[in-house]
């Protein structure tokens, strides 16, 4: 792996299984020899040292973290049945909103998936308010604006991934599914 590859790890879900375990699993196979005591920001944010950067998620069955030499954001959503027009309106920037009602909605968790990436990778979470920014412009999802890249992926089927990072390059996928 180069050192501009982000790397996702992932792999099932498994009742009382650590994030914490799963990240140093991560960490030991994307950075070996590299001495690791992963601490956390006020909001929760995993900090690796060791000059990684960490973004953690999970929905559904799947856990996934990103891992990169630059700071990263990354989100994972089920399609589970939701109002899309009733919370895009309430909580989405209105440019997001007039999207997905161009659109039917079809992007809705796509758009979540992007908004959580980006304020991941802020390092603000949620509270920064997700309606004050916007992840769509010229009717496409796209961080320009925002002074990041945003980029959808594709992941298991019913699910929405994007990953958020200044300049998104090589991305490799690496499961943590028993070695």
């Amino acid at each position: 792996m180069t050192q501009e590859t982000i790397a996702l790890f992932y792999r099932r879900r498994r009742p009382g299984e650590e994030s914490g375990a799963l990240l140093l699993r991560a960490l030991r196979r994307y950075a070996p020899g590299v001495p690791f005591s992963p601490t956390r920001t006020a909001a929760g944010r995993p900090v690796p040292g060791g000059g990684v950067h960490a973004s953690i998620t999970h929905s559904g069955a799947f856990w996934l973290c990103a891992l990169a030499r630059q700071p990263v954001g990354v989100d994972l959503q089920i399609h589970r049945a939701r109002r899309p027009a009733a919370l895009s309106r309430r909580y989405f920037h209105p440019e997001e909103d007039a999207f997905l009602r161009r659109q039917g909605g079809r992007d809705f968790f796509t758009v979540w998936a992007a908004k959580e990436s980006y304020v991941k990778w802020t390092g603000r979470g949620l509270g920064q308010g997700l309606a004050t920014f916007s992840t769509v412009e010229g009717g496409a999802i796209c961080g320009r604006r925002l002074g990041v890249q945003l980029r959808p992926l594709p992941f298991a089927p019913g699910y929405s991934l994007c990953l958020c990072a200044r300049r998104v390059g090589a991305v490799a996928y690496l499961s943590l599914e028993e070695e």
